[in-house]
């Protein structure tokens, strides 16, 4: 496991965006990988950045939501023919694993979903981004410790709370 402090910078955008800590990463990891994009979990920071990253790179983005405001948010807000956003009420009756992605973000709740879907992806994808990973309280309901035995490449971006770590099988991420 590799720690890489450098992961953000130290900007006021930051500070004045709590909580977007993952935003970094994803755009770093965004161009490292080539391929359809999957995100499991809505967000005001994630998604806008993946659909419009996506777009001015003509990557297809694919957001799965299992909470119907933020679905509802998205689907009126972002969806378009390059990003489908679609609603989920249960996460593992999704195949998830029809095709290899290129990145993915792992930020849906609940919680403990987030481990299942981490080493349900590890061989379908080439980097995963995973959000909130930082030890503590947070780690019994999140499981990360038993996500990083299935992967070769693990990759703790620790610098501003909440972490951010990419995992892969297929390829070592470059902060």
């Amino acid at each position: 496991i590799s720690t890489q402090a450098g992961c953000m910078s130290n900007s006021v955008v930051y500070r004045k965006m709590k909580g977007a800590s993952h935003l970094f990463t994803l755009v770093m990891a965004l161009d490292q990988t080539d391929g359809d994009v999957l995100e499991l979990g809505t967000g005001y920071y994630s998604t806008l950045i993946l659909h419009w990253l996506c777009a001015m790179t003509r990557r297809k983005l694919v957001s799965y939501e299992n909470v119907s405001r933020w679905h509802y948010r998205a689907k009126t807000m972002w969806a378009d023919k390059n990003h489908e956003v679609i609603f989920a009420p249960d996460f593992d009756k999704i195949n998830l694993c029809d095709r290899h992605w290129g990145l993915v973000f792992i930020d849906e709740t609940p919680p403990i979903q987030r481990k299942k879907d981490a080493i349900r992806l590890k061989d379908n994808a080439d980097l995963i981004v995973i959000h909130d990973t930082e030890p503590g309280d947070d780690e019994i309901q999140y499981g990360y410790k038993d996500v990083y035995p299935h992967f070769k490449y693990i990759t703790v971006c620790d610098k501003w709370n909440p972490w951010t770590t990419v995992v892969s099988n297929f390829q070592k991420f470059k902060p």
